[in-house]
């Protein structure tokens, strides 16, 4: 918008347009998205996520045609897409917490947010869709997806909530998850930094939220919560509290 009203002769000197991820170039979609250094190795590690080769593009039309051509068979090849989309959804939204909020993401919080909204449209858009998670975040390559009902994601049972919990360790520790009726419709979603320092703690930290949310919703269905983590190790700590740290 900024680069839009300089086009037009507005005078906003006052107000910097520079860009938000490397403070150097004036703020351009073109620079946004794809010139700046910081967003290459962004687009760069996603792409080697899908085992993808990356090269530099300089518009959205270079972009797109590089997205299409990728060598990507079957059903998996809408997946790609979908996540492409997320990536590009997330940018936008980070440059926005940035520009109006002062809230700074690193690279890996950028990259999680862009991997956890992926899975969640991903499974909204193909609902028959069986993913490995474990595998989803960190080796996508060898995520196998499938229609059968016996892998991943299951409905709970009528009357039932499910939440499904991810921890996930980087520079520091991340957890979230996603809580869903036995229609599959999300009743609560979150993610974000943990004080933990590790992928288990985290993990833990999210069940933790999601038994304060349950008791938030008040659901009136005829069964309870169901918890689907990711490690033994965090199910043998809510199993008994003397093990956990």
């Amino acid at each position: 918008m900024k680069d839009f009203l300089i086009k037009r002769g507005v005078k906003i000197q006052d107000i910097l347009n520079v860009c938000p991820w490397c403070n150097r170039e004036q703020e351009r979609a073109d620079h946004v998205f794809f010139n700046c250094n910081f967003i290459a190795g962004f687009s760069k590690r996603i792409f080697n996520w899908w085992d993808v080769g990356w090269k530099v593009v300089s518009n959205f039309e270079e972009f797109y045609s590089l997205c299409f051509k990728a060598k990507i068979l079957g059903s998996c090849k809408s997946l790609w897409l979908i996540a492409i989309v997320a990536s590009c959804w997330s940018i936008w939204l980070a440059r926005n917490e940035m520009v109006f909020e002062n809230k700074v993401l690193s690279m890996d919080t950028l990259i999680f947010h862009s991997k956890m909204t992926a899975l969640l449209w991903v499974r909204a858009a193909v609902e028959e869709c069986r993913i490995q998670e474990r595998l989803w975040w960190f080796c996508l390559y060898k995520c196998s997806f499938s229609k059968s009902a016996s892998t991943g994601w299951s409905f709970p049972p009528h009357g039932w909530l499910k939440f499904n919990v991810s921890g996930v360790a980087f520079v520091g520790a991340f957890g979230g998850g996603v809580m869903r009726d036995e229609e599959g419709i999300v009743r609560a979603l979150f993610s974000g930094p943990s004080d933990a320092c590790d992928a288990k703690s985290a993990e833990l930290g999210a069940i933790i939220i999601a038994l304060d949310v349950f008791i938030d919703i008040g659901w009136k269905g005829s069964g309870s919560l169901i918890v689907e983590m990711g490690t033994r190790v965090v199910y043998n700590w809510n199993l008994d509290k003397s093990r956990r740290p």
